[in-house]
């Protein structure tokens, strides 16, 4: 919870300044895909002793402030990325050798893209750098079994390229890729870096 609270509180302190000068504030909703790509404890299949993840869906929110006169546009956003993989383990005497694994990530994140320069027929292409605090449910083996040392909470980032679209004058798409690590800071010693590519479509709202 201390992690939230530092986040939320960084995430106020960012915005407020910025509201009373802000030209457009942007609210969108949407989702898409997550793969993860590492390590291999999370890629390997269940045969091989991994837990199956590859590619699962994510949603969430995201808010955008416009600043006048100015390429950088500051954002905050949540994405729930819901993970999961299945497979035939080897079998032991306590355990159905089928098992499904299954593991959620909530991303609450603060960040900036810069605009580059519009291109026509309402394109608006951007580079973003992203700070985000991860937590990260049990891994669940079935429904009801969850594996002991596996929740925690972890700071990470993200680098992406995204275009917004415009549809009408309120009313954009916002097409995003990014490459995340969701565990940059705060790794134990034997911890490895979890590592993912996201691929998101948000529909922006457009205020004054």
């Amino acid at each position: 919870m201390k992690y939230l609270s530092f986040l939320t509180l960084t995430s106020i302190l960012l915005f407020l300044p910025t509201l009373t000068n802000a030209q457009l504030v942007q609210l969108g909703a949407g989702g898409g895909l997550t793969q993860i790509l590492a390590p291999e404890s999370y890629t390997n299949s269940v045969e091989d002793g991994g837990l199956g993840f590859s590619t699962e869906w994510n949603a969430g929110a995201i808010i955008k402030i416009g600043l006048p006169l100015l390429p950088i546009t500051p954002r905050a956003y949540f994405l729930y990325h819901s993970l999961s993989g299945s497979g035939e383990a080897n079998p032991t005497f306590y355990q159905d050798p089928n098992v499904e694994y299954t593991q959620t990530i909530s991303e609450l994140g603060l960040g900036v893209q810069y605009n580059f320069v519009p291109l026509p027929a309402g394109f608006d292409p951007y580079i973003a750098l992203d700070i985000a605090c991860n937590i990260f449910s049990s891994v669940k083996e079935g429904e009801n079994y969850e594996v002991p040392n596996t929740q925690e909470t972890r700071f990470g980032g993200g680098i992406g390229l995204g275009t917004e679209i415009t549809i009408i004058p309120i009313i954009d798409l916002d097409v995003y890729a990014s490459y995340k690590m969701f565990n940059l800071i705060g790794k134990e010693d034997s911890e490895q870096t979890i590592s993912a590519l996201t691929l998101d479509v948000f529909i922006l709202f457009s205020f004054l």
